[in-house]
């Protein structure tokens, strides 16, 4: 909300007070905010203004934009782009969410892990090969940038899609069209932020620095300034900050006074986002469009919808996979990607219809008096920019068709849980369920290069009192990237000591958590989110791997009441009893709660298994895998209280980070890095004169050798 170094505000009006013809303009405070159809003082276009959702904060941008350009590349192509840090106070590097860095993981662009980062002024050029196609985006790795808006769209494009069939407006994919800019059948791409007010630094130190959330008065707080907790549908925590408002595409409209939140301006009326479809014709069938969706959020999952029209999802994560019709709502978790396709036919005869990406909470933490939650909002036009403008305020809204229809139930994609209450009058289709459009796929480990019992490895993303973790190890980073500078290893590591996964270890550790793998063999991975800090203590996990897109083999739920409540962990999942590890004390009741003594009752689950121990013995045996279809992701949910099992081949020799994309939960230490084929990452180039860092210690001789000089005159 700033141009030139002054603050602006909106202005809709003319000096008589009609409206202004094309829309509101910004108009600089230091020349009195009121500049609309005044000839005397210059307004200044909204298309020149990073707005978020109107309330002035501290940003950071890409080329000058809250939410950067959208980059595109065709699959295969050298991707070249060069990252100049212009950031007053902090380093950064780029990830490149999704992208395999097959041969090139000196650019996947993690600090300390495979790059050192890049300090001011400084620039890094990122040189890779794109693959695999579809939809991507990019973001800073270095704590809270990419949420203060250190991100972008990362655009893939193919020949030859498979659901190509399922859209129109495809595209010419010549060389020199990609050239030429974004092509007109592309414009659809939908970048949804949940909005803080303050920076993520901030928010972090108020969560963290005294523990808990104190937003009238972190220093010195009083019990009655603390928040709690917000709670999802099926009353499993979610969030530890409160929710505040949503962006797409970077713009968003703050108006309701909640909770700590100053009451906003009168008078805030930026602009949302604006998408545009064909009016249809008379004779001519409707046209359907291809959106893309990326969950940029900090931390809050965003049920994407748009009012009045059904969705068809066609991919996710980059892979098309086999389409899910009549969708009424998608859940877009942190770091995941969704492509859907809307018909634009105009259902109820409108010139515009609300795009909503909703909080998808049913107990936010506080109260909100007369106010829903505060939604991302974004329009869809059917027109075209040269099209008379629509007033938001104009825009009629439409009540979900299960509201309308309580015989209908809505059609919800990628629920964190397996039901949702009665109230929500809704089916959920989870992401195990997903299957991929191109037919029967050989999923490693079945067949040749059998997997072995050793490379079923268990994953718990959990809360302790050292913090966020994965095992109970909470993650340190290297003091030099071990990719880039392997003669540094093992003093670049912080060691886990072998007691970190030990059912009794309350207190954690933390290091660095690293799971070694082979090259070209099968791993299956089960991802947990049980134990104590876990479950309905914890929060669901989008879990994102680097390097890979995994097969999703299975994804299990907890057990939930008729109402759609938590009841308990999924009873596959056996916790080791702290004081016989044997036992499992899962769940505990008088049979075994004498084997908790020594932690006061205390379960953590640093080292989880399946009750079944056939499927413990031979991980293609688990019941319910699916082995024929599975869709490939990058980012997947673990439910709280249940399970993910994926599973990759480990073809790719680097150092790969996989961590939780909450970036509260990420940045505490819930990650863990994988060293892949440690033996072939020598045959890797690594670019000329590619920077390095590391620890630096003086000793007494040095200082003493620095003192024996003595300068000549002459």
């Amino acid at each position: 909300m700033t141009y030139e170094n002054d603050r602006v505000v909106a202005d809709c009006t003319k000096p008589d007070g009609s409206r202004l013809e094309n829309g509101c303009v910004a108009c600089k405070l230091t020349e009195g905010g009121n500049c609309g159809g005044n000839d005397s003082v210059a307004s200044i276009p909204f298309e020149s203004i990073n707005t978020g959702d109107g309330i002035f904060r501290r940003i950071v941008t890409v080329n000058g934009s809250l939410v950067g350009p959208i980059l595109r590349g065709k699959v295969g192509a050298q991707m070249v782009i060069h990252v100049t840090n212009h950031l007053y106070d902090s380093p950064l590097t780029i990830h490149w969410h999704g992208q395999f860095q097959y041969l090139t993981p000196f650019m996947d662009g993690v600090p300390m892990i495979t790059q050192c980062p890049i300090e001011k002024g400084q620039t890094f050029t990122y040189r890779f090969k794109a693959d695999p196609a579809g939809t991507f985006w990019y973001h800073a790795h270095t704590a809270g940038k990419r949420s203060d808006g250190g991100l972008g769209a990362l655009i893939i494009h193919e020949d030859n899609e498979p659901n190509a069939v399922e859209y129109d407006h495809r595209p010419n994919l010549g060389f020199a069209a990609t050239l030429r800019g974004p092509p007109p059948h592309d414009k659809h791409v939908v970048t949804l932020l949940d909005w803080q007010h303050e920076q993520t630094s901030d928010v972090w130190l108020q969560q963290n620095g005294g523990s808990w959330f104190w937003p009238n008065n972190p220093a010195f707080p009083t019990k009655e300034d603390r928040f709690s907790l917000s709670f999802g549908p099926d009353g499993v925590a979610v969030a530890g900050i409160p929710y505040v408002s949503a962006l797409i595409n970077g713009r968003g409209r703050f108006e309701n006074p909640l909770w700590h939140q100053d009451a906003p301006e009168e008078n805030n009326k930026v602009p949302y986002e604006r998408f545009y479809v064909d009016q249809p014709q008379k004779g001519i069938r409707p046209q359907k469009y291809r959106f893309r969706i990326i969950g940029a959020q900090l931390q809050f999952a965003l049920r994407f919808s748009v009012d009045a029209h059904l969705m068809t999802v066609i991919a996710s994560d980059g892979f098309d996979m086999m389409p899910i019709r009549n969708v009424e709502s998608l859940i877009v978790n942190p770091g995941e990607r969704y492509d859907v396709v809307i018909l634009a036919d105009n259902p109820l005869n409108r010139q515009a219809y609300w795009i909503r990406a909703a909080p998808h909470i049913s107990n936010p933490g506080y109260d909100t008096g007369n106010y829903s939650l505060q939604e991302g909002k974004a329009l869809l036009i059917y027109g075209d920019e040269t099209s008379p403008y629509i007033y938001p305020e104009d825009v009629s809204e439409v009540s979900r068709p299960c509201v309308q229809n309580p015989n209908r139930k809505c059609v919800i994609v990628n629920c964190n849980y397996n039901i949702l209450p009665s109230s929500y009058n809704a089916r959920c289709i989870n992401p195990g369920e997903f299957r991929n459009r191109m037919g029967a796929v050989q999923v490693p480990g079945v067949r040749e290069s059998r997997i072995e019992r050793s490379e079923n490895l268990w994953m718990n993303f959990a809360f302790q009192t050292g913090g966020p973790g994965v095992n109970g190890i909470s993650f340190r980073e290297p003091t030099s990237p071990p990719l880039s500078q392997p003669d540094l290893l093992p003093w670049s590591i912080t060691e886990c000591p072998g007691t970190c996964r030990d059912s009794d270890n309350l207190g954690g550790c933390k290091c660095t958590g690293t799971v070694n793998l082979n090259y070209n063999r099968p791993y299956q991975f089960v991802f947990t989110n049980v134990g104590a800090g876990g479950a309905n203590t914890g929060a669901p996990h989008p879990v994102h791997m680097h390097g890979h897109s995994f097969y999703v083999l299975k994804v299990a739920y907890p057990e939930q009441s008729p109402d759609g409540h938590f009841n308990r962990i999924h009873p596959d999942i056996c916790c080791p009893c702290p004081d016989d590890e044997s036992q499992c004390c899962t769940t505990i009741d008088d049979s075994n709660r004498h084997l908790t003594t020594s932690t006061g009752g205390v379960v953590l689950c640093n080292n989880p298994r399946f009750v079944e121990s056939r499927w413990n013995q031979d991980p293609n045996r688990i019941q319910g895998l699916e082995l024929a279809r599975p869709l490939q992701k990058d980012t997947i949910i673990v439910p709280a209280g249940g399970y993910t099992v994926v599973r990759i081949m480990a073809n790719n020799p680097g150092w790969w980070l996989v961590h939780c994309h909450i970036e509260m939960h990420a940045t505490g230490g819930m990650a863990f890095v994988m060293n892949e084929a440690a033996r072939e990452q020598r045959q890797l180039h690594k670019p000329r004169g590619f920077t390095t860092c590391s620890n630096f210690e003086s000793s007494a001789q040095d200082y003493y050798d620095a003192m024996d000089v003595t300068f000549l005159d002459g």
